[in-house]
């Protein structure tokens, strides 16, 4: 994931990487990520362990970091090449985009701007208050957390049979089969296939160009429907003031 990542680095068109607001006059899709790094941040083991992807850059895009997670998740899963990420960032070899499922929100958090010449200076008394309010919500996020974790450990030492047989000893759960790694399954939202299907060989959205003239289709139609509407207006206007 971090050699996939590393490719985002520098200027980009990352039209294929993100959702395209062409409807509000977004059309220009070329974004500058100078720092994209995966680190582990604990040691845990069978789908367990936290890692956090830091991407900093200049501007980003609309859903650009939640469609940057969705493809490296696949990459880490072992169903893309690291290679992929070259393919959507080639947008004369790929032009449009394959659909693919964001990834969710729920991680996603913009902590920290920077401003050339403008140091931020920290209230004593304000910064006290935050660390206490964060504080307190890691206490109840980490309660959580390690009350789920230990159902699960016991989950783990559950008897289980494999059969209808009542005279069938119970295996442990852990025994029966690999650890379940379900855990990421809920960051990627939508339907998940049997048959994976490669992001080149999937259905794709429309190109820019395509995306650039419907807009301009409809605001042309939407122009000249006001038009006549505001017509017919100044024309009731007039009659009523001959009369």
């Amino acid at each position: 994931m971090n050699q996939a990542a590393k490719k985002l680095l520098g200027e980009h068109d990352f039209r294929n990487l993100c959702k395209m607001d062409v409807g509000n006059g977004v059309i220009k899709y070329w974004r500058n990520i100078s720092t994209a790094q995966i680190v582990c941040l604990d040691s845990g083991q069978d789908g367990y362990q936290f890692c956090e992807l830091t991407v900093v850059g200049k501007a980003f895009l609309w859903h650009q970091i939640r469609c940057i997670v969705a493809v490296l998740l696949l990459i880490g899963q072992g169903k893309e090449k690291p290679t992929v990420i070259d393919d959507l960032l080639d947008v004369t070899k790929n032009p449009r985009k394959p659909q693919y499922a964001m990834a969710s929100e729920l991680p996603l958090i913009l902590y920290e701007c920077e401003y050339e010449d403008i140091d931020w200076i920290y209230d004593q008394v304000w910064h006290e208050e935050n660390v206490k309010h964060f504080q307190r919500l890691w206490t109840e996020q980490t309660v959580r957390a390690t009350m789920l974790k230990r159902m699960l450990d016991h989950l783990d030492n559950a008897a289980v049979r494999r059969s209808s047989d009542s005279n069938e000893a119970g295996v442990l759960w852990k025994d029966v089969r690999p650890p379940i790694m379900h855990q990421v399954e809920c960051l990627i939202p939508g339907n998940k296939p049997r048959v994976y299907r490669p992001l080149l060989e999937r259905d794709m959205c429309e190109s820019l160009d395509d995306r650039i003239e419907h807009f301009a289709k409809r605001r042309k139609l939407d122009g000249s429907g006001s038009k006549r509407k505001h017509g017919k207006h100044l024309d009731s206007n007039q009659e009523a003031a001959s009369t």
